[in-house]
């Protein structure tokens, strides 16, 4: 979007994306957070700073300082081994830079994910939503060439994942086995880990309303979460107002 911060501080609505994301989770009970950060980290760190300001608990995994673009896979197992992570606790992974865009839904999903565990004996649960926007118009040619159908950006009916996960401490050891920090190039968890879970049927899906979740990957995603907000906000004030 051409600005030089990192994506978590872009403001929206008045609020920076990072504090959108920590209020929702502290609405919800949630007090103790682990922020893996890596290129201006010190914006981060001097924005958010340890946390008073938002009654929680933070503490930081600093890639390290030679390194750009680890990826999420490589940035988690540094965590877990400067002990920047608890082995002992379960975790949710979140993301602050898409927005869910409901109250409660991080309880629920920790509650169904616990439930998960107890009756399927998971090692992990993500959050998904049922469709998504395709990004581009999509065609149906006949075979002369002729376009018989248009639509622009359809949505495609697959369980698509929001980027927020729980994980059971039994996770941590996969991380450990199947992500090198020395591999050259970044490693994404999702990719290391899921698809090993998914075939041991040890990953759990929780879906949530398709409009509740706002990705926000490039401008016209950033603008449009700007109008839902706004729109969002003017409707909480409209309904707040002394008649």
């Amino acid at each position: 979007m051409g600005i030089d911060l990192p994506k978590c501080l872009l403001e929206i609505s008045g609020k920076r994306l990072i504090d959108i994301c920590i209020e929702s989770l502290t609405k919800e009970g949630f007090r103790q957070f682990v922020f893996l950060v890596g290129h201006m980290h010190e914006h981060v760190m001097r924005h958010v700073g340890y946390g008073r300001k938002y009654g929680i608990e933070i503490n930081y995994s600093i890639d390290p300082a030679n390194v750009l673009g680890w990826g999420k896979g490589k940035a988690l197992k540094h965590a877990l081994q400067n002990n920047a992570i608890n082995r002992s606790m379960r975790s949710i992974i979140v993301f602050p830079d898409d927005i869910i865009m409901e109250d409660g839904i991080y309880s629920a999903f920790l509650a169904q994910h616990l439930r998960a565990v107890r009756r399927h004996g998971v090692l992990a649960s993500t959050v998904l939503v049922a469709e998504t926007e395709y990004p581009y118009g999509v065609a149906t040619v006949k075979g002369n060439g002729i376009i018989s159908n248009f639509t622009e950006k359809p949505l495609i009916e697959k369980p698509t994942s929001t980027g927020v996960y729980a994980l059971e401490p039994g996770v941590y050891d996969i991380i450990d086995e199947q992500i090198d920090l020395d591999e050259p190039g970044p490693v994404e968890f999702e990719s290391a880990v899921f698809p090993m879970l998914a075939k041991k049927q040890k990953l759990f899906g929780f879906f949530i309303p398709t409009n509740k979740w706002l990705p926000i990957n490039t401008l016209k995603e950033y603008e449009h979460a700007t109008k839902v907000l706004i729109i969002k906000n003017q409707t909480l004030h409209k309904d707040n107002y002394p008649i």
